[in-house]
């Protein structure tokens, strides 16, 4: 039908993967999507909506939100937000549905804050959360339970639905957050072996130096940025590089000095090549940031399947370890906190202390 075809193309001009299509009298998305177990291939998800031209402008609202979701987790949820358990209640003249009490929120999250692009990638991973539920139904605490508890139990995702839904509770006033703390069991990110310097020099000699993605893996692999401040960061001849700090929720990227741990077969600066050039602050933009490095990554695993952007970054940090580097100075080029740098890899530290005593215990 041309009224599908159309809703179709509109959301392929949005950047949404996969089509409404039209089984037994049903509207489905299909597409190649990753289930929350990690399992990849070509899905029909349905809609809940009969496939009558009136529930086409619907179709594509639960499109959308769907989407959402899935470009922020990488999986489709367990729990459709349009799936989310009926709660039967009555409405108090004070009650919000799902809809008045994010449009609060949305509120309070923008108060006082910059609209940088990195803030609204924030508030993004926040409709991710809140989109769970359906945007009509009245905001109970038991409706929040269980989206929540729809996530898988000790995942990131769990983690995150409950952080967002309880300050949801407590900006409209309702009670019972502790119920939502009860459902978050401790989160542990899995510990991943990072990369040795020959691994990493491999992997520059595996591809042409002309490549697309050569130069911001060599700039990632010898300065241990951010993927996304490689499109920033300007080497200069003393071993150091100028580069944004991009993690920034409320402020502006700014500059910083990162430090070269060039890798033995490329010691020397190749000369400055990058898909997206960030010459200012202004210029830096994080939605277009992450489109770049989705790309990146989605080709480094056509390479090597298990090695993660990330993984890189980490290398970086180790390498900064078995060259006894300062904690605080090697926090400082990397742009965090030390604080951050020992929670992330205090398993490399503990060893090169621990190292260090036995060396000297042997001498």
């Amino acid at each position: 039908m041309e009224a599908l075809d159309a809703a179709n193309a509109a959301l392929k001009t949005r950047g949404v993967k996969g089509r409404i299509v039209v089984a037994k009298d049903r509207l489905f998305l299909r597409g190649t999507f990753t289930a929350a177990d990690g399992t990849r291939k070509d899905r029909r998800i349905a809609l809940g909506l009969n496939a009558h031209q009136g529930q086409l402008l619907e179709a594509e609202t639960r499109v959308l939100q769907l989407s959402s979701i899935i470009n922020s987790t990488g999986v489709v949820p367990p729990l459709l937000p349009w799936d989310a358990p009926a709660v039967e209640v009555v409405a108090k003249a004070d009650s919000f549905t799902v809809a008045e009490a994010v449009a609060r929120l949305e509120e309070d999250f923008w108060q006082g804050k910059i609209r940088t692009s990195a803030a609204q990638r924030t508030w993004q991973r926040v409709v991710a959360e809140t989109n769970r539920m359906p945007g009509a139904a009245t905001l109970t605490m038991d409706l929040m339970v269980a989206t929540a508890d729809a996530t898988e139990p000790g995942s990131r995702s769990r983690k995150e639905s409950c952080k967002v839904l309880k300050r949801l509770a407590k900006l409209v006033g309702i009670e019972g957050t502790d119920r939502l703390d009860a459902l978050q069991t401790p989160y542990e990110p899995e510990v991943r072996e990072v990369p040795s310097e020959e691994d990493l020099a491999q992997l520059l000699q595996s591809f042409s130096p002309g490549h697309k993605w050569w130069w911001p893996t060599w700039a990632l692999i010898t300065y241990g940025c951010r993927p996304a401040e490689t499109f920033s960061l300007q080497p200069s001849s003393d071993g150091t590089a100028r580069v944004l700090s991009v993690k920034r929720k409320t402020k502006l990227p700014e500059w910083r000095t990162a430090l070269a741990l060039p890798i033995s077969a490329y010691k020397d600066t190749p000369e400055r090549s990058v898909p997206w050039d960030v010459n200012s602050p202004a210029a830096y933009d994080s939605l277009r940031a992450k489109q770049h490095c989705d790309a990146w990554q989605k080709w480094l695993r056509r390479q090597h399947p298990t090695l993660s952007l990330y993984d890189i970054r980490h290398a970086w940090a180790v390498c900064s370890i078995s060259k006894l580097l300062p904690t605080s100075l090697a926090a400082k080029c990397m742009g965090h906190t030390v604080m951050v740098h020992h929670s992330t890899y205090h398993r490399w530290l503990d060893q090169a202390d621990i190292a260090a005593v036995a060396q000297s215990l042997a001498g």
